[in-house]
């Protein structure tokens, strides 16, 4: 039963069967699925975004990240989302890996792309998205997850991803 229909997800209540035969009732969010970009800048330097996020009232670090809209695949969005938030393009655009963010409440499958071959073009950020782009060399980000100064998930999946790259 569809709870709610949203731009990004909808909130339905089924009823599943679990494989030892238990039934039960969740209340699942449906998403169409997401991409984020890391982008790299030679060697050993990213692109996080200093992002104001109101559902937690404070600013984070991030990478560039968005939901896949109306007929898009990922790479499209993966694409659009570089450019949005960030102002570059890639020459490069490559999918590293993918998951699923919080498979408890939500079947929403999140893309990582590695971005190489950067060339800026111009920010073009939603209105509500309050975003500041940070030059941070690799060591930097890992040290700055250590310190918990970025708590981001998929952040912090993307600076181990291309940390151990480097070694």
């Amino acid at each position: 039963m569809k709870i709610y229909n949203g731009r990004k997800f909808s909130l339905e209540v089924e009823k599943v069967t679990l494989p030892n035969g238990f039934e039960r009732e969740l209340e699942i969010i449906k998403h169409r699925g997401s991409a984020a970009i890391l982008p790299l800048i030679g060697e050993d330097e990213i692109i996080l975004i200093k992002q104001y996020r109101p559902v937690i009232g404070k600013y984070i670090f991030e990478i560039p990240a968005g939901s896949v809209e109306d007929g898009e695949d990922v790479f499209t969005t993966a694409r659009r989302e570089l450019e949005e938030e960030i102002g570059y393009q890639a020459e490069e655009l490559d999918e590293v890996l993918s998951f699923y963010p919080s498979p408890g409440i939500t079947n929403e499958e999140m893309h990582l792309f590695l971005a190489k071959g950067l060339r800026y073009v111009g920010a073009k950020p939603e209105p509500y998205e309050i975003i500041e782009p940070v030059k941070v060399k690799i060591q930097d980000a890992l040290a700055m997850v250590e310190r918990r100064d970025i708590v981001d998930a998929k952040t912090i999946i993307a600076i181990y991803f291309i940390a151990r790259k480097q070694t």
